[in-house]
Parts: C-alpha cells; sequence; structure tokens
C-alpha cells in the first residue's frame, strides 16, 4: 500500500524503515525492534507500550504489519494475500471468536443474575 508517510510521527516512520524488509520468513523480533527505538530515544527503556501503540496506529492506518509468535517469531510488513491472511486468522478472528464466545456467556450470567436482558451493541462502537 502505498501511502503518505509525511504524516506519520518520527516513531511510526522509524517503525516502517526497520520493517521495510522484513518478511514472514525473517521477521524482526520484539526485543530487537525496541532496541533499534530505544537506541533513537523513540520510547522508554522498560516500556514497550509505546512501540505497540505506534504499530496498532499503522495498523489502523492501513499499513500491514504482521507478526508471528514464538521463538522465531517477530514483526513483519505481508507482502502477499497468504501472508496477511495467515495473520488475520490466526490473531485477529480467533481473538475476536474467543471474545464473542466468552461475552455471551458472560451475558446470560448477567441476564440470571440480574433478571434482565443484555442489550448485544458490538457493531455500534
Amino acid at each position: 500500500m502505498d501511502k503518505d508517510k509525511q504524516n506519520l510521527t518520527e516513531l511510526e516512520r522509524h517503525i516502517l524503515e526497520q520493517l521495510e524488509n522484513r518478511r514472514y520468513e525473517f521477521p524482526l523480533n520484539r526485543d530487537d525492534l525496541a532496541g533499534r527505538l530505544r537506541w533513537r530515544s523513540l520510547i522508554g527503556t522498560k516500556d514497550d507500550r509505546t512501540m505497540r501503540g505506534g504499530i496498532e496506529s499503522l495498523r489502523k492506518q492501513g499499513y500491514l504489519i504482521c507478526h508471528r509468535k514464538g521463538k522465531d517469531g517477530g514483526y513483519y510488513l505481508a507482502k502477499s494475500k497468504a501472508e496477511y491472511e495467515d495473520f488475520r486468522v490466526r490473531e485477529y478472528k480467533s481473538r475476536i471468536v474467543s471474545l464473542a464466545a466468552t461475552l455471551r456467556e458472560m451475558d446470560k450470567s448477567a441476564e440470571v443474575q440480574f433478571g434482565e436482558a443484555i442489550q448485544l451493541d458490538l457493531f455500534r462502537i
């Protein structure tokens, strides 16, 4: 996706710079990415929350930043539909399905406990 990078924050630009040559097979692990951002004084020494926030912001802008978990995991930019779909199903879809199941069971319990039906308004966020 060709985007206007001039509107990005310095942190976002550096995240993309670090990931531009990373692929599914050779992701950049979280600690290495955080270390590179710390070296540039873009995030604090013990907190990678700022880095994760920058990644989330880029994703919301349409950048296909994906990640794999595990020993050989890390961040990468999806370069094919298959890479993106793998990430999408593995990370987001499975989490959404799990959260929906949990919410459904909690709503049932709340209805029994409080005697009122719980209004489902997931899509009015």
